[in-house]
């Protein structure tokens, strides 16, 4: 390219005559100085390519690098969103446990307070059983719950004692009417007064009878099995048997109660008891 241009301009020179030595070597000088400047020019275009080329690299490597983190936060998000509904699902239903167990709280506390005085009445029977076999360190006392309802009665042969009858007829009927504790004390009373009446062996077995109604079988138990040692040839024996026998199916014993329901049908095998203690064999 350089040399075309150059003879261009020494024809041109030669044409016209005019030039000289000089024009020519500064000619020469200009175009080599053109020539050095468009190469440069060259060279540096060129190095903006590399550089262009090298910046769109790096861009294109930072938008892949966004873009994947952006698609690993947007996973991450979705996922903490997940987790977040779930612990909704728990805590909703843990406030639904504990709105059950708080309305279930009023009836635990009633139930417990019932424990408590059924576990405090069973306490004082206890205390009271042992003191009647001998094992609370005192013989029971007799009640003065009813003062008056059965005044002390003096000696069996004095002028002003009260009549047997009189005394066991006010005792049956204290038992009739529910009021078991001055049924009891009349009871006693007689058998102390009269141990040899023929209605001294009905009287323990109402006493029996009185702690039967009040569902207090164990004390009911021994009343009755002091029938059959004092009495043990007296007419209720049959009924003292029987009612052992339910007094222990009550309280679940039915080893028990199947023993003495036996030994009922056994001994009194013609007797309404027995034809009773049968029935109640064959729910046991």
């Amino acid at each position: 390219m350089r040399i075309r241009i150059l003879c261009i301009f020494i024809s041109f020179l030669s044409l016209t005559g005019c030039a000289t030595i000089q024009d020519k070597i500064a000619l020469e000088d200009r175009i080599s100085k053109l020539e050095q400047t468009r190469s440069k020019s060259e060279q540096n275009v060129d190095n903006l390519k590399v550089e262009l080329q090298k910046i769109g690299s790096t861009w294109d490597s930072k938008d892949q690098d966004f873009s994947g983190q952006y698609a690993s936060l947007r996973a991450e998000t979705n996922k903490l969103m997940e987790e977040v509904q779930i612990l909704n699902g728990r805590i909703e239903e843990l406030e639904f446990a504990i709105g059950q167990v708080n309305s279930a709280k009023g009836g635990l506390t009633a139930k417990l307070n019932d424990l408590s005085t059924e576990n405090q009445k069973a306490a004082d029977r206890i205390t009271e059983l042992e003191k009647y076999i001998g094992l609370g360190g005192s013989s029971p006392q007799k009640s003065d719950r009813f003062p008056g309802k059965f005044p002390p009665v003096k000696d069996k042969d004095s002028e002003d004692t009260e009549p047997e009858n009189g005394l066991y007829i006010q005792a049956k009927k204290a038992l009739d009417e529910g009021d078991f504790e001055s049924s009891r004390e009349g009871f006693q009373k007689f058998i102390s007064l009269f141990p040899q009446s023929e209605n001294a062996d009905n009287a323990q077995f109402w006493i029996g009878e009185t702690y039967y109604r009040e569902a207090w079988y164990e004390k009911a138990i021994l009343e009755f099995e002091a029938v059959k040692k004092k009495y043990p040839k007296g007419n209720k024996i049959p009924s003292a048997l029987l009612k052992q026998g339910m007094s222990f199916q009550q309280l679940k014993e039915d080893a028990n109660a199947r023993l003495i329901l036996e030994e009922l049908i056994n001994r009194f095998p013609k007797s309404s008891e027995a034809d009773i203690a049968k029935k109640i064999l064959q729910n046991l």
